[in-house]
């Protein structure tokens, strides 16, 4: 508690009131991101060219400190700070794979006594705090997931990446990226940057370092840093936005990330965008234009938004309603990057009255939300409005 009161005690008071507001969610990511990531530790897998089953894993260290206790270590101690084990899902208990250890120069390698077994999927762990480190230098714990390819085995591929638009608020949040088959997780910021196009030059640290995936591992959530997005922020005025009004980007994914079929995407990725001006509207369902369809059809209700909004929560956060509050099924179509919603039913319209039924978490792309803007600012007389309660509601009737 005395952090959190400090950390609050350095901010802006606007800021340091964003709690009192309701706006909890995004507090806490902020201060669970903390000061801009420069992780000390990093774990990566070499495959060999020729055969994937033969590989190094291998941990890198930005201190010589590090290097200074790991050399004093003993075998022992290696097998217990890097170890890889095969993934099962009935024995979660399975030993650790035996191989050869060394320390090479500013690397500590890990070498399988036996090639990997095709098809099989593995995960290595490294944890620095089972060795005895000096107190300056600031312990995490990494893991890798890693699998062979088989024969004839396909490469994943990048489908696609939301927001669609080529244009985005300068203080835009975050990123959907979906991939045609589960990605190996863990460390996998590396395989990541922000280039502005315009400066020639990469934007330094523009990412939050927590990974989000969906059940299936086929959809990240990558965040822009939200302590560096918002005016006012330690972190904005110390190391400026991440996006600048009238400057072009591109968001770059490597070609060395592999999918947890053990191949790599092969060839890079990249999403150009521009920076616009920055968003602190809210959504306003009452603004949204609804098209109804008529009796007796299988055409789409459709609801023009006025802007883009987030994507996920588009398709989570939007329900079509009978008068009664019977929930209808069907199929959610977004169109013109993300600013028409349109809800196809599976079962033909029937004449009556319906409600459009809306999550007030839904967000547009710089997290204002409907229920509350991302940011206060107590200086200014008038303030958006802050909605209470977890839904909010538009009906609609569909005639004979």
């Amino acid at each position: 508690m005395v952090k959190l009161f400090s950390y609050f005690l350095r901010r802006p008071v606007w800021y340091a009131l964003l709690l009192l507001f309701g706006a909890q969610v995004y507090a806490e990511r902020i201060l669970a991101a903390g000061a801009p990531d420069e992780t000390l530790f990093e774990l990566s897998i070499e495959a060999n060219e020729n055969d994937p089953r033969l590989c190094l894993f291998v941990v890198t260290a930005k201190d010589e400190q590090f290097w200074t206790a790991l050399k004093k270590a003993d075998e022992e101690q290696f097998q217990s700070v890097l170890s890889l084990k095969r993934k099962s899902q009935t024995d979660s208990k399975l030993p650790a794979i035996l191989g050869r250890y060394r320390v090479n120069e500013d690397r500590l390698e890990f070498k399988p006594a036996f090639p990997l077994v095709r098809n099989s999927r593995y995960r290595a762990v490294f944890d620095p705090r089972l060795l005895t480190l000096p107190v300056n230098i600031k312990a995490t714990s990494l893991d890798a997931a890693y699998s062979i390819p088989l024969p004839n085995a396909k490469p994943p591929r990048v489908l696609a990446i939301y927001p669609s638009g080529r244009k985005l608020p300068a203080n835009h949040l975050k990123f959907y990226i979906q991939f045609s088959e589960p990605m190996q997780q863990g460390d996998i910021f590396r395989y990541f940057s922000l280039f502005n196009k315009t400066q020639n030059r990469p934007v330094p640290r523009p990412f939050r370092h927590t990974e989000l995936w969906s059940p299936d591992g086929k959809q990240l959530t990558l965040w822009f840093h939200p302590g560096r997005q918002k005016v006012g922020v330690n972190l904005n005025v110390e190391l400026g936005a991440i996006l600048n009004r009238g400057d072009e980007y591109e968001l770059r994914i490597s070609q060395k990330w592999a999918g947890l079929s053990g191949l790599a995407l092969g060839v890079p990725f990249k999403k150009t965008f521009s920076a616009i001006a920055m968003d602190e509207r809210q959504p306003v369902i009452e603004k949204w234009k609804l098209s109804t369809p008529q009796a007796g059809t299988l055409k789409p209700l459709i609801c023009q938004l006025g802007a883009p909004l987030d994507y996920a929560l588009l398709h989570s956060q939007l329900t079509v309603q009978t008068e009664a509050g019977e929930k209808l099924s069907g199929t959610i179509r977004l169109n013109q990057h993300e600013s028409i919603w349109r809800f196809i039913p599976d079962e033909a319209w029937q004449p009556g009255r319906y409600r459009l039924v809306v999550g007030t978490v839904l967000e547009d792309l710089a997290g204002n939300s409907i229920a509350r803007p991302f940011a206060i600012d107590l200086t200014k007389e008038k303030n958006a409005s802050s909605i209470k309660g977890e839904f909010v509601s538009r009906e609609f009737l569909i005639s004979k």
